[in-house]
């Protein structure tokens, strides 16, 4: 059950609850890198083919991620990597600064539980890649994926002891890899601090790592 892999926990003094991503509707199909070509299949399609339109780069920005993966077999892990490819270039794009500068919430430029923080605020922190269990200043997203399978409605899970985020194949599996990519960037905010409600209100969407997900899943689509 959903409830059962969600905990509520206090981390730099604020209470958030760590929940899985909810399912949102599918988009376009894989464009394809510039070093993604000399791995396409023969059979693919140019249509299947098309080459990603690369958003502008920040020239401040430098967000890297350290990834580890865990029982992925290889194709499974080559989904992954593209989606983790795809953060690293829209996540330091002045298009994502942008929307995140500018997220609003009840016609204000703000998050819900942002803790305390301005819409600039959470930017630099995301950029900072400062977690609670690594908390220096490096510019990275450090992640442990462990791949997962059950039949239930969880997407995605994390605890505030662990870097480790696990991944239901149930959904990764079928997931573009903009959803892919959210719902990896989703689980991560949590590791800088970030929380939403429990429950799924009306005001959820706009917390930091709903928000940010949906950013993420946006951008990373619409390539």
């Amino acid at each position: 059950m959903q409830r059962e892999l969600c905990l509520k926990a206090i981390l730099s003094m604020s209470l958030f609850t760590l929940m899985a991503c909810d399912s949102v509707p599918e988009t376009s199909a894989t464009c394809t890198l510039p070093q993604e070509q000399n791995i396409l299949n023969d059979d693919t399609t140019s249509d299947e083919a098309k080459e990603c339109v690369i958003p502008e780069r920040e020239v401040t920005a430098n967000l890297q991620v350290n990834a580890t993966l865990q029982d992925f077999n290889p194709e499974q892990e080559s989904k992954m990597r593209q989606a983790i490819e795809r953060i690293e270039i829209v996540i330091n794009s002045q298009e994502f600064k942008r929307r995140v500068l500018n997220h609003e919430y009840l016609g204000e430029k703000t998050f819900v539980d942002n803790g305390g923080l301005s819409n600039e605020e959470v930017y630099i922190k995301i950029m900072e890649g400062s977690e609670t269990l690594l908390p220096s200043i490096d510019e990275e997203i450090d992640v442990d994926l462990t791949l997962y399978y059950r039949n239930n409605s969880t997407v995605g899970y994390t605890y505030p002891n662990t870097s480790r985020i696990w991944v239901n194949n149930k959904f990764f599996s079928s997931f573009t890899l903009g959803k892919v990519a959210a719902n990896v960037s989703h689980e991560w905010t949590h590791k800088i601090g970030f929380g939403h409600d429990f429950k799924k209100t009306a005001r959820r969407a706009y917390s930091v790592p709903y928000a940010v997900g949906t950013i993420i899943q946006q951008l990373v689509d619409g390539m």
